[in-house]
């Protein structure tokens, strides 16, 4: 009878340890399953955080060097004082040279073949420009030979803008004309009797 009681004691001891086991496992097995999942939503969140940061930091230096880029833009090309001053017409060039002085020798430069062909250009500070230009007469005479002759001198006037070397004298009669070193260069491109370009240099 004794011996019963006690197997049946430790039984029981033992039944109450692996029930306590199970609870255990039980337990831990919850606890693992909420930590993986508590730690997947919060790493999904700093995920979500990172990507939204991520796009505003990045937002940010493309607008910061957009803006490095226009200020360094606009600072190479505010070059307005450079043109500002008194320029003589030096050469009007034609793509066929003419010996309209009769010395022997043809030139494409018109101005080395007429001593009366002038022009004088102002640049003014404040935005104007002048111009007194005597006007080039060409007629065709036969085959490459022209007819080429002084005119009457013409007063043209307006306002100038200046900008990456390029000179916009805003009028219709003159295109734009680039600087170079001391020199401005209106590229015409005309065969006679037009011209191919005119060159005023700085005094």
């Amino acid at each position: 009878m004794n011996f019963n009681i006690v197997t049946f004691k430790n039984t029981f001891e033992y039944f109450e340890k692996v029930t306590a086991f199970m609870n255990l496992l039980l337990y831990n097995a919850w606890l693992w399953q909420h930590l993986l999942t508590t730690f997947h939503i919060e790493l999904t969140y700093i995920v979500i955080i990172m990507r939204k940061y991520n796009l505003y930091f990045i937002t940010c230096l493309v607008l910061l060097f957009t803006g490095c880029s226009s200020d360094d833009s606009d600072a190479t090309t505010d070059d307005s004082a450079l043109v500002i001053g008194t320029y003589m017409l030096t050469e009007i060039n034609v793509n066929i040279a003419q010996d309209v002085n009769e010395d022997g020798t043809a030139s494409n430069n018109i101005l080395a073949e007429l001593d009366c062909l002038n022009g004088t250009l102002e640049i003014n500070a404040d935005g104007t420009w002048d111009l007194d230009m005597v006007e080039l007469d060409i007629t065709s005479v036969t085959g490459d030979f022209y007819a080429i002759r002084c005119g009457r001198t013409i007063n043209f006037s307006g306002k100038w803008t200046f900008k990456s070397s390029v000179l916009n004298l805003n009028d219709t009669n003159f295109n734009d004309m680039v600087l170079n070193s001391a020199i401005l260069t209106e590229g015409v491109n005309e065969e006679l009797p037009g011209v191919l370009n005119r060159k005023f240099t700085k005094q």
